[in-house]
């Protein structure tokens, strides 16, 4: 019964940050892999009220069920226009969210 919830997949992203065309990329690839059906809504944050309004804390921003798929890091205090970074599994930092959190998002919601 679980696996009929449908995810509510929200991408945001701030126009300048050279890394949101890859990492909606990387999210579709991982969606398709998973099999993951529900629609993806794709949201530009444009100013700073939107970005509090939308409590975005860094393009790319994904949220699975309005769940940020990352926890946020202790430096990430106020929400902004600007490019964000991940902690990868092997502690480097990129600015792609890693294929293990995108997966790991979809399965923990896919019990709801």
């Amino acid at each position: 019964m679980g696996r009929e919830h449908m995810p509510k997949i929200e991408f945001f992203y701030f126009a300048d940050c050279p890394s949101h065309e890859q990492a909606l990329a990387l999210l579709r690839e991982v969606m398709e892999e998973e099999k993951i059906a529900a629609s993806l809504e794709i949201i530009e944050v444009k100013t700073e009220d939107e970005a509090q309004q939308y409590s975005f804390y860094g393009s790319p921003t994904i949220c699975v069920d309005g769940i940020d798929i990352a926890p946020l890091s202790e430096y990430l205090s106020r929400p902004g226009l600007t490019c964000r970074v991940y902690r990868r599994s092997d502690g480097r930092i990129s600015p792609l969210p890693p294929r293990e959190l995108i997966v790991a998002a979809f399965h923990r919601n896919s019990h709801v």
